[in-house]
C-alpha cells in the first residue's frame, strides 16, 4: 500500500469520527496546536543541549543512549540505580561495592567475579559525571599499582 493510500484511509477514518471533526470548530485550535508544537520543539532542543553538555564533561556518556543517560543524571545520588549502567560505561566493571551508607565506592567487581579493592575509596557526590570521572581515575591508579 502506498503512503498516499494509507494517508487517505487514515483521513477517511478521522472524518467519520464526529468527535474529531468537532475539534475543527474549536476557535484557535490550530494556533494552540502550533504553539504547543513549537514549545515542544524548544524543550527537545534544550534537552539535547543539556545532554550534550553532560557528555562533554564525561566522554563515556557518549557510549550510552539518551534514556540511560537521563536515568543516570536523574539518579545521581543513588549509586544503586547507576550501578546497573556501569557495565555500559566501563568495560571491566560489572558492579561496585558500596560503603559508608552508599556514599563511597570501595571496590570494583568484574563480570567474571574478579574483586579489586580501590586504593582510595571514591566519594559519591551530587554531580554524577564528577564521581564517575573519579572512579575512572581511581580504577587506573589502583590497577597501575597492582600491576
Amino acid at each position: 500500500m502506498r503512503v498516499d493510500e494509507e494517508f487517505r484511509n487514515i483521513a477517511l477514518g478521522i472524518g467519520s469520527d464526529p468527535k474529531v471533526v468537532s475539534l475543527c470548530d474549536v476557535p484557535g485550535i490550530k494556533e494552540t496546536l502550533e504553539t504547543i508544537l513549537s514549545q515542544l520543539d524548544m524543550c527537545q532542543k534544550a534537552l539535547n543541549s543539556y545532554l550534550e553538555e553532560k557528555r562533554s564533561k564525561f566522554s563515556r556518556f557518549y557510549f550510552i543512549g539518551d534514556d540511560d543517560l537521563l536515568e543516570i543524571l536523574g539518579q545521581a545520588k543513588n549509586p544503586v540505580v547507576i550501578q546497573t549502567h556501569l557495565k555500559k560505561l566501563f568495560a571491566g566493571i560489572f558492579k561496585v561495592e558500596l560503603g559508608d551508607g552508599n556514599t563511597k565506592i570501595k571496590s570494583m567487581i568484574s563480570s567474571a567475579g574478579e574483586y579489586v579493592p580501590l586504593l582510595n575509596p571514591v566519594t559519591i557526590s551530587d554531580e554524577v559525571e564528577d564521581w564517575l570521572g573519579a572512579l575512572e581515575k581511581e580504577m587506573r591508579v589502583t590497577l597501575d599499582d597492582l600491576l
